[in-house]
């Protein structure tokens, strides 16, 4: 028998490099290249980008990363069939995860007010778009959402840790109904020159930059976008006749000492983040979805914080597929971990060829296969020492 507080995942909702909407994502996993494209205006670095979303006038106000958010939020709603569900309004939580937001909108409106002078009149309506999470703010008005509706962020981990913090609250009794994601737009010359000069970025000009877990790995493309699922109590999912598309198994989340820039090379908060989400998962673990920048210390840290558990599970990263879309990317991966446990297909790990020995031999997945076990493990790293682990399960 399930437990009262299970929470099950009952809608999905993306906007990425693979298009508008969760299945384009899912038929992205199965492709054999990348969808990020060298980009002329940034020097030639390969960059990820989303196509802009079909959102309406109301969202125009928006910035790009809210606008992202909005649109994965509201196929996550229709998806979980909420549209026309008798809801508690005061029981619906909507948390949003980023880690720059509006960043790239207002580097834009600074140059043009650099170039142009101050403006003689400067719109009310762009307090919305300089606001952190009024992507998550506005869907939460339009679906009449009265419980908690607030913006975290935790660098690349934020997605994930939103997810964390919706799980916590359906599992204590807080909400019935969590809408929960992330979401960014990092895509801005400035915002790639500060990644390129910490050493983040694979070099421009190269036929296929990012290679997690290679011997000649040497950095990561940025991507955007936004991932959102609807978590929902079980209990309150089969009142109303709805079944769930994956279970919300396990998660947790650790901080690292030592760097603000660097992993801690042994991993050991990975290593805690993933105690805590594969503590009391009963089903066998199938899959590794790896946090897998290709930059060296974070591949490096993260096989070691796997050192002597899971032997033998094929591990992959979706950064190759859809670039690092920083505070979105834990959301996104989660979206894309669910399609694939529906699909029973492990993703590749595009471009990597020679799986570097110094990895402490874990089994890479170089080409797509079979989905064997029950469980997705998804792991999120950023700067700051911030580290998150998810465990995904299928639905029975």
């Amino acid at each position: 028998m399930r437990a009262a507080n299970e929470v099950w995942i009952t809608g999905l909702g993306a906007h990425t490099a693979a298009g508008a909407g969760a299945a384009a994502l899912g038929e992205g996993l199965l492709r054999a290249s990348s969808l990020a494209l060298p980009a002329p205006e940034f020097g030639d670095h390969w960059v990820a980008r989303a196509p802009d979303p079909e959102l309406g006038r109301s969202a125009r106000r928006l910035d790009r990363s809210s606008q992202f958010f909005l649109a994965a939020a509201r196929e996550a709603w229709r998806h979980a069939g909420l549209d026309c569900a008798p809801l508690d309004p005061d029981r619906i939580a909507v948390l949003d995860g980023l880690s720059l937001g509006p960043i790239g909108d207002l580097l834009v409106a600074e140059r043009e007010r650099c170039r142009d002078g101050f403006p003689a009149r400067i719109s009310p309506a762009h307090l919305i778009r300089m606001m952190v999470g009024a992507g998550g703010a506005t869907f939460a008005q339009e679906v009449g959402a009265h419980g908690s509706v607030f913006a975290l962020s935790a660098g690349s981990t934020s997605g994930a840790v939103a997810i964390l913090e919706g799980w916590a609250k359906l599992r204590t009794g807080l909400a019935d109904v969590v809408v929960a994601g992330g979401a960014d737009a990092p895509l801005d010359s400035e915002v790639l020159a500060v990644f390129q000069s910490a050493g983040i970025l694979a070099p421009a000009g190269d036929a296929q930059p990012c290679r997690p877990f290679d011997v000649s790995r040497c950095g990561t493309i940025l991507g955007e976008g936004a991932g959102v699922v609807v978590l929902e109590r079980a209990d309150h999912a089969r009142r109303r006749g709805a079944v769930p598309l994956a279970i919300l198994v396990g998660g947790g989340m650790s901080g690292e000492d030592g760097s603000m820039m660097a992993p801690d090379p042994a991993g050991r908060g990975v290593a805690r983040a993933t105690a805590h989400a594969l503590a009391g998962v009963r089903g066998r673990v199938g899959w590794i979805k790896a946090h897998g920048t290709a930059t060296r210390a974070n591949d490096a840290a993260e096989c070691r914080a796997l050192d002597g558990a899971l032997a033998g599970v094929p591990v992959s990263s979706l950064k190759p597929l859809i670039g690092h879309c920083l505070g979105a990317s834990g959301a996104v991966e989660l979206v894309a971990a669910v399609l694939a446990l529906r699909a029973g297909v492990v993703p590749a790990t595009l471009g990597t060829t020679n799986v570097d020995p110094s990895l402490g031999g874990r089994r890479i997945a170089l080409e797509p296969e079979e989905f064997v076990g029950s469980t997705a493990l998804l792991l999120s790293q950023s700067l700051g020492g911030r580290c998150a682990a998810l465990a995904v399960g299928r639905a029975a």
